[in-house]
């Protein structure tokens, strides 16, 4: 089963700090998840920044989606993808569980 994970940005939180301008505190995204056959699930968060280093700093208006994903890091976004894979699976393995109505007679 192939999956495919859509990553995106909803909104940004930032204040002025240690003599920087809007610096992103907080990242609000979500995973979208699809197994091409009907299954999907959705995965919502935010997540806390850490305070940028001052010789690297990106300004606000700079930012590219592609950016700031990237500062949720490699093993977050693979963790978030392996819930959202293990959710499909049990929607799926739903499907295959023997169930139903009725009477015996």
């Amino acid at each position: 089963m192939t999956i495919s994970h859509t990553w995106g940005v909803n909104n940004l939180e930032y204040a002025d700090t240690d003599g920087l301008t809007k610096v992103v505190n907080q990242v609000n995204w979500t995973c979208f998840s699809d197994d091409g056959a009907g299954h999907v699930w959705n995965n919502d968060g935010s997540t806390r920044m850490d305070a940028p280093n001052p010789d690297s700093f990106t300004g606000y208006d700079t930012l590219t989606e592609t950016d700031v994903l990237a500062w949720l890091g490699a093993e977050f976004i693979a963790a978030t993808e392996a819930v959202n894979a293990a959710a499909i699976q049990k929607l799926i393995d739903a499907e295959s569980t023997a169930s139903g109505t009725g009477v015996p007679w």
